[in-house]
């Protein structure tokens, strides 16, 4: 069982009257996540059957190169569902890490449910389908960021799109979004005051 009060608000805001029925089947499948600070929501070398949605904190996704070299790709705050979908989806072990940068709080569902709940759910379902609406179009926006060779460019779209990132994620992590160092980051904070 899980509590329910973060959602709720956030089922509201996107304008849906879930019944309470269909909030008692969400409860008996969320349960309630406390992640530590620096630790994985979900890793790359386990096969992922959760979807889990942060109500407070922050956490990052990680893709893992092979020969090495881990890029941060995103960031997760309140009211954004993070999961490995590739991995759920295929059956196969994923090629990111979702990590806590902060302490992370939220509602874990197994995947089959949420799948459900996403092709054929009633008002929770809308929901679903609402929200994966509007992170398509956040994505889209992160892939022009992310094509954008530019930190400041970079910087612009944290600033809007997250900006308790900005307040609360570590210099190292905000650097390595931006793809510098956190030296480098350093400057440009300078310099735009």
């Amino acid at each position: 069982m899980c509590r329910l009060d973060y959602l709720k608000d956030l089922v509201e805001r996107f304008g849906c009257k879930v019944t309470n029925e269909e909030w008692d089947r969400v409860g008996e499948h969320g349960v309630e996540r406390k992640v530590k600070a620096r630790t994985p929501i979900y890793d790359d070398v386990t096969i992922a059957d959760r979807v889990f949605l942060i109500s407070s904190g922050i956490a990052a996704s990680f893709f893992n190169h092979q020969n090495g070299h881990v890029t941060l790709t995103r960031f997760f705050e309140q009211g954004h569902i993070a999961t490995n979908v590739d991995s759920m989806l295929t059956g196969d072990y994923g090629s990111e890490e979702v990590i806590a940068i902060t302490d992370v709080v939220g509602l874990d569902f197994p995947f089959g449910f949420f799948f459900h709940e996403y092709s054929y759910g009633q008002e929770f379902g809308r929901f679903i389908r609402l929200h994966f609406i509007q992170t398509l179009q956040f994505d889209k926006d992160l892939l022009v960021c992310q094509n954008l060779n530019f930190p400041e460019a970079r910087l612009r779209f944290l600033k809007t799109h997250h900006s308790s990132v900005m307040e609360h994620a570590l210099k190292k992590d905000v650097a390595a979004f931006l793809g510098i160092t956190p030296q480098a980051y350093s400057r440009i904070q300078r310099r735009n005051g």
